[in-house]
């Protein structure tokens, strides 16, 4: 029971990063071959540690991270047409410090949104397991506790 909810978590992050792989497979070559390309997304289950009163602990799903480059989130939000960015410098520091100033431009076509990233929540059914496993789980939990405190009780 200590550890139900992180292989829930585990699967239903597998099943997503699945389907988020499947899914930027289909997009074009020039996100390959990199680190940060969108066919190395994934997607990372995040837990709490809680302590019980008994002084064991148990971890509870928080959320499930899609993590992936930045380019992924703007092909998925898109730019809007017109939009401005502002001047600004930067400073590199490998492999010597360099300073260097970006000019303000905008971007006259913009970039439509493709929103992927919903499409690749609902064709992992991970959103459905997680709804059946984890109230499953818990429900065990509280029956077990309140079981625990009648007893004591008694």
């Amino acid at each position: 029971m200590m550890n139900d909810e992180k292989e829930i978590g585990n699967k239903a992050a597998a099943m997503l990063q699945s389907a988020l792989r499947s899914e930027t497979s289909r997009f074009g070559k020039h996100v390959r071959g990199d680190k940060d390309a969108l066919q190395n997304a994934q997607a990372k289950p995040r837990f709490r540690i809680s302590k019980r009163i008994d002084g064991t602990k148990q971890q509870y799903l928080r959320g499930i991270a899609i993590v992936m480059g930045k380019h992924g989130f703007v092909y998925h939000y898109g730019i809007e047409q017109g939009r401005l960015r502002k001047a600004h410098e930067r400073t590199r520091h490998r492999p010597k410090e360099t300073k260097y100033r970006v000019n303000a431009h905008s971007y006259r076509k913009g970039q439509p949104k493709r929103p992927f990233i919903q499409k690749v929540v609902e064709n992992s059914r991970a959103v459905e397991y997680l709804a059946t496993e984890i109230a499953q789980v818990r429900g065990e939990e509280i029956i077990t506790y309140l079981a625990r405190g009648l007893e004591d009780k008694v």
